[in-house]
């Protein structure tokens, strides 16, 4: 077995030409920066555990400090004191305290880019370049000694660098000077998209790079009213690859057998004009049918008539048509005599010859060969659904149900449909969490929630972290 190492360098988005972090790209995502006012606030609170978890020891270092100063500091008395245990147990779980808290914020802001203020605002800090976690010794460590450092210079130092410098950002993403030595950036997960909810992140990267079309205006219905005043209401009943099968159902009332409604190019439907009246002559009588003697009392049938339309008048400018061919005449069947058995049966009624084409179409042949990315082959006879627990829809009729192993729950419930279309298969996602691609010559293209795409032999459809490829159709 030979296993390959992907060595090359990680591809890093949001990058402008110069190679710096893109403001527009962030923005694109949905990254939101965080206000000044909720960092500050995130630094207060953060200050005020430390010196809360320092208190007992504060308790015992501060006086001492202010007697070694005035220089009324006795070491003998100070170690002839009966309660000098409790004062060095208190330095020391002050000391530990500190210490536990400081690693546990480094850590923290290293691994998943908050601390206790952050969280509690509703603040992470991320790479401004990867937009991923800061990172432990620059994103962290860095920082926190050049906070540090600025306590040096008393009260104008962690003014100048905490509070004014990300005032001074160029780019108004509230970027100081700490954030641009640790190269961090911190983002608001209240009002935009959270940079560590890892599935909305993928979603968002992959919608930036992928372009959507536009959602065309539908077409006006081609239905045929079947009422003077009813509107073309459309009803779907099927959907081909040809265009959509429909029947018009009508709402309004009307005069029955009045002309169909024409619509005008680009105005609305209006009542096209009532043909001329039919002279009497042609109108062709038929004979009324006589009732059957088996059905006494039964009521005798109207005598209906078949309406001739008017002879057709060609425009002058019209090309010349050709004389009709007579149709050939057709040879006389061969009578064929009745045996005994067919003479005495009574003619099978056309509704024996129905109901055997159910039982005809019971078993579809396979329509397309669908090979997962685990190497499973799903053969579609059917429209049928993918996802963790597929289940059809109400009135949705016999599905196949293709259940998909997904330990990561990218993969929504009922996450695809491969519908079978006239002449192929057609791909429609089911409104999925993650959401459905199509890869086609190398070019991804996503799939809108609900629209139908024909697919053809090779294409590759992503559905969540799972995909499929087109093997055969």
């Amino acid at each position: 077995m030979i296993w390959e190492i992907d060595d090359a360098p990680k591809a890093v988005e949001g990058l402008d030409e110069n190679g710096r972090p893109d403001p527009a790209y962030a923005a694109a995502l949905g990254l939101r920066t965080a206000p000044f006012g909720r960092r500050v606030l995130a630094t207060v609170l953060e200050l005020a555990l430390a010196l809360l978890l320092a208190l007992p020891g504060m308790l015992v270092l501060v006086p001492i400090a202010l007697d070694a100063v005035s220089g009324a500091l006795d070491l003998d008395a100070l170690f002839a004191r009966d309660d000098l245990v409790w004062l060095i147990v208190g330095v020391s779980v002050s000391q530990a305290l500190i210490t536990a808290y400081t690693i546990v914020q480094l850590v923290l802001h290293g691994r998943k880019g908050v601390t206790f203020g952050k969280g509690l605002v509703g603040i992470r800090s991320i790479n401004v370049r990867t937009l991923e976690r800061p990172g432990f010794w620059r994103g962290a460590v860095v920082r926190y000694l050049l906070i540090g450092a600025t306590f040096l210079v008393p009260i104008i130092g962690p003014v100048l660098v905490i509070a004014f410098s990300p005032l001074m950002d160029s780019e108004r993403r509230g970027r100081g000077w700490l954030d641009l030595a640790a190269a961090t950036w911190f983002v608001d997960v209240r009002a935009g998209l959270n940079p560590y909810d890892v599935k909305r992140m993928r979603i968002a990267r992959k919608q930036f790079r992928t372009a959507l079309h536009e959602e065309v205006a539908p077409l006006p219905s081609l239905a045929t009213p079947t009422e003077l005043h009813a509107p073309a209401e459309y009803v779907p009943t099927a959907r081909f690859s040809g265009g959509v099968l429909g029947a018009h159902r009508t709402t309004g009332s009307g005069p029955t057998g009045a002309a169909p409604a024409a619509a005008a190019p680009g105005g609305p439907l209006t009542a096209a004009p009532a043909p001329a009246p039919v002279p009497a002559s042609a109108v062709v009588p038929t004979p009324a049918p006589t009732a059957s003697p088996g059905a006494p009392g039964a009521a005798p049938v109207p005598a209906t008539g078949m309406v001739t339309g008017t002879p057709f008048t060609p425009r002058a400018d019209a090309a010349p048509v050709p004389p009709a061919v007579p149709p050939a005449p057709a040879e006389p069947a061969a009578p064929v005599e009745p045996g005994p058995a067919s003479a005495s049966a009574p003619p099978m009624p056309p509704v024996a010859e129905a109901a055997a084409a159910p039982a005809a179409a019971a078993i579809s042949p396979v329509r397309a060969v669908l090979v997962l990315d685990s190497g499973e082959r799903i053969e579609v006879r059917a429209t049928t659904l993918i996802g963790r627990a597929p289940s059809p829809a109400a009135g949705e009729g016999a599905v196949q149900l293709a259940r998909i192993d997904d330990e990561t729950r990218s993969v929504s419930k009922t996450h695809l449909a491969i519908q079978i279309a006239r002449r192929g298969a057609m791909a429609v996602d089911r409104a999925s969490t993650n959401g459905s691609a199509l890869v086609r010559d190398g070019v991804e293209t996503m799939l809108l929630p609900g629209h139908p795409v024909e697919l053809r032999t090779g294409d590759i459809v992503n559905f969540g972290d799972r995909s499929l490829r087109v093997e055969q159709l």
